[in-house]
């Protein structure tokens, strides 16, 4: 009795001397609460209600819930969050939380929380720069190979695969240094032909795609490498082959060079030259109507060389351009009186026509609305038709100006042979009413195209060329209206294009520069947009067909058919 009364008076008067140890007896921090746990493929976000009158956390977390080996502390009362980082993916972890006080008097822990990180299923990227370390590091049972490092922060190994059979790998070789950028293979057979590629290896299993196959010959080398893939020769000048080799070696290890062989008989190349590691040869001075024949080969390190490829030949003939002068075309406006005779009614005719739809729209235009209503669905569905409103077009502006762009089809069909099907002109133009129904335009345009020439039989050559167009018309037009604020409208007219063809043989092609006459017609239709937002502004749909070969006299027709969409303003 006496003893617990000496206790309780010791404990009072160390408490009456010393207060702050009072405060930390009764100052243990709270217990957290509600800790919640987010994952990741490698982190957790832990994050708990803690107490204000902590000084900072403590995180417990591992792999068992009864073993949490791993702790980390976290300053700052206010602080209620943190992740853990660098965790394995699809991993279950436990996690504790625990707070503690000035004093670092640590409370009780949490509930013990568990979840699991997320599967990491991304692939490592294929390594690259997969090839030999050094020719002479070939022997006969080894070979050295080097690669580009992959920079993934998880990865873990690489895999290097290799067979005497390409793409069926038998044998598989790890490298489990992940910062490793070589290896050497052994044990392998002299004189054999391998195929060898590479895989990197992250931490979860994820494995990259393989490397392009390398291909080795041990030593000693009697195995000759690959034909070229392909052989090809175009004129590059009206005396001039360069022939083209693509490469079938890309991948062997050993390949060194090519062979050229050539002559004047199929079947018996006299000549040849070693290219070493080009893949184009260009011969001169090569007489006209001549026939050369061609064939290739490649080699390896060890003078082993591969069978040929077959043959190919080149004439050496005239070299064409689409404004074949003076035979086929030539400038001006106006027929010659040599041959413009057996074109002329063909173009009188065509004039004539249209005149006479141009007048029978004046006079049937309420039966011909059906046949414009029917070209306007497409733009009834583009948002222009929300746009139409019951005012009639007879008092809109008399003066339009506009820009459009289209789709260009030559009436010539050798035009693509020389330069290609897509063909895209831009345009502007200025239109004019002067009577109710009928108004004037002058439009302008460019198109601008690169190809090459052509020879007599139509073989395409290497020597390049190109074409600019400047189309440029005036127009007498029959406007009618089809619907409040939608105009249908045809019209005929004079042309006069400019033309300029240039070519890279200047001595043999001097530029061609001309102006050449012609006419076209065309229809289309204009929509009126009357959204204030937008108003004097509407959009048009047109086709049009010129025929540019000064009225007949010229073979060469540099018209066609143009499919045009644009915009427009009134006032």
């Amino acid at each position: 009795m006496k003893c617990r009364l000496f206790y309780r008076f010791l404990i009072l008067l160390i408490l009456s001397h010393f207060p702050f140890a009072a405060e930390a007896i009764a100052g243990f921090s709270d217990v957290p609460t509600d800790v919640t746990l987010t994952s990741t493929t490698t982190t957790i976000t832990v994050s708990w209600n803690g107490d204000s009158d902590a000084r900072g956390y403590y995180i417990y977390y591992g792999t068992s819930s009864d073993n949490l080996d791993t702790r980390i502390k976290v300053e700052g009362s206010s602080t209620n969050e943190y992740t853990i980082t660098s965790l394995k993916p699809d991993t279950t972890y436990f996690v504790a939380v625990s707070s503690y006080d000035f004093e670092y008097s640590e409370s009780g822990r949490s509930g013990t929380e568990s979840i699991k990180t997320l599967s990491d299923s991304s692939q490592p990227a294929t390594p690259t720069g997969f090839e030999i370390t050094d020719i002479n590091d070939i022997t006969n049972n080894s070979v050295s190979l080097k690669w580009d490092k992959n920079t993934e922060s998880d990865l873990d190994h690489y895999n290097i695969y290799y067979a005497t059979t390409s793409g069926s790998y038998d044998t598989t070789l790890t490298v489990y240094d992940s910062d490793s950028d070589s290896f050497t293979v052994s044990g392998l057979t002299e004189s054999l032909r391998y195929y060898f590629t590479i895989s990197a290896v992250d931490t979860s299993g994820n494995e990259s795609g393989k490397a392009e196959e390398l291909i080795i010959d041990t030593l000693i080398d009697y195995l000759s490498p690959y034909r070229p893939a392909a052989i090809s020769g175009v004129l590059t000048n009206t005396t001039q082959i360069t022939v083209t080799i693509e490469n079938g070696n890309s991948q062997m290890a050993d390949y060194t060079g090519n062979i050229l062989y050539y002559g004047e008989v199929s079947g018996n190349l006299d000549n040849s030259v070693d290219l070493g590691d080009s893949f184009s040869y260009v011969l001169n001075d090569l007489s006209v109507n001549s026939t050369w024949y061609f064939a290739a080969s490649s080699y390896d390190y060890s003078g082993n060389e591969s069978v040929l490829t077959n043959e190919i030949s080149v004439l050496v003939e005239e070299t064409v351009r689409f404004l074949n002068q003076p035979d086929d075309f030539d400038g001006g406006c106006f027929i010659s009186s040599t041959n413009g005779s057996s074109h002329t009614f063909s173009e009188i005719f065509f004039v004539v026509a249209m005149m006479t739809i141009i007048l029978l729209f004046s006079y049937l235009q309420k039966y011909l609305k059906f046949f414009f209503m029917s070209g306007l669905v497409v733009l009834m569905f583009t948002g222009f038709a929300n746009a139409v409103s019951s005012n009639d077009t007879d008092d809109l502006d008399k003066n339009i100006i506009g820009v459009s762009v289209g789709y260009y089809i030559p009436s010539d069909s050798e035009f693509t042979d020389f330069y290609g099907e897509d063909i895209f002109p831009v345009y502007g133009f200025y239109e004019r009413f002067f009577f109710r129904h009928f108004s004037m335009d002058v439009e302008t345009g460019f198109m601008k195209e690169k190809g090459h020439l052509l020879t007599e039989s139509g073989e395409q050559t290497g020597i390049n060329c190109k074409i600019t167009i400047v189309p440029v018309s005036a127009s007498i037009k029959y406007d009618m209206n089809i619907l409040p604020n939608i105009v249908g409208y045809v019209g005929i007219g004079p042309d006069y294009w400019y033309c300029q063809e240039e070519t890279e043989d200047k001595i043999q092609y001097p530029e061609i520069e001309e102006w050449v006459g012609g006419f076209h017609g065309k229809i289309g239709v204009r929509l009126y947009n009357t959204d204030e937002d937008f108003k004097g502004t509407g959009a048009l749909l047109e086709s049009s067909y010129s025929q540019i070969d000064r009225f007949g006299d010229n073979k060469t027709d540099i018209g066609g058919w143009a499919f045009k969409f644009g915009f427009f303003y009134h006032f």
